[in-house]
């Protein structure tokens, strides 16, 4: 029932006669005024949780520290504040693990570890002692972004091949230790 219908039966009934001209032109206004309000509230607390922010989804950005990057979609803006909310803390390879899953995506992590006597084997890759701090992710599948050149689309002095995600980069690069460095690998298979 709309509220124009309400505020018609609030009326005493001998009275007022709520089909008169201008008595039905004030409460269709006032009617219009309150089922705006209404409709707005009704906006306002679906967006107390992320899940239907709508309108308020810049709110939930700023609130989460979150800077979209301007070609992001709306799907893509929300699944980053929803992984943000669900951050729980943790530097362990799994936590980084479901956090990606969680995301959509399917990532493998390696450790690159410095040569080291007595482990070491004739064919390793001999890193320098600061690899420690060092850590690739490995983003594989269709999640994963190549941007080719092309012809009419790129301009002279750009790469030929670009991969990233930006959505997962800025997370992990967020999250990551402050001392580590967190490079990432594409593959899509």
């Amino acid at each position: 029932m709309s509220h124009a219908n309400l505020l018609a039966l609030l009326l005493p009934p001998v009275s007022y006669t709520p089909s008169a001209p201008t008595l039905a032109g004030e409460l269709a206004a006032e009617g219009q005024a309150l089922d705006t309000a209404q409709h707005s509230a009704n906006r306002v607390t679906a967006a107390v949780t992320p899940y239907f922010p709508e309108q308020l989804l810049p709110d939930w950005e700023r609130v989460c520290d979150i800077t979209p990057p301007a070609d992001a979609g709306y799907q893509q803006r929300l699944q980053a504040v929803l992984a943000k909310l669900a951050e729980t803390g943790g530097l362990s390879i799994p936590y980084f693990t479901r956090l990606a899953e969680g995301m959509g995506y399917r990532i493998t992590i390696r450790e690159p570890q410095p040569l080291r006597a007595g482990t070491g084997r004739a064919g390793d890759i001999v890193w320098v002692p600061d690899i420690v701090w060092v850590w690739q992710v490995i983003v594989h599948g269709a999640s994963s972004q190549a941007f080719r050149f092309r012809v009419g689309q790129s301009a002279a002095g750009e790469r030929l091949t670009v991969f990233g995600d930006v959505l997962v980069e800025a997370l992990f690069k967020d999250l990551k230790p402050a001392h580590t460095f967190v490079y990432f690998a594409y593959q899509e298979v």
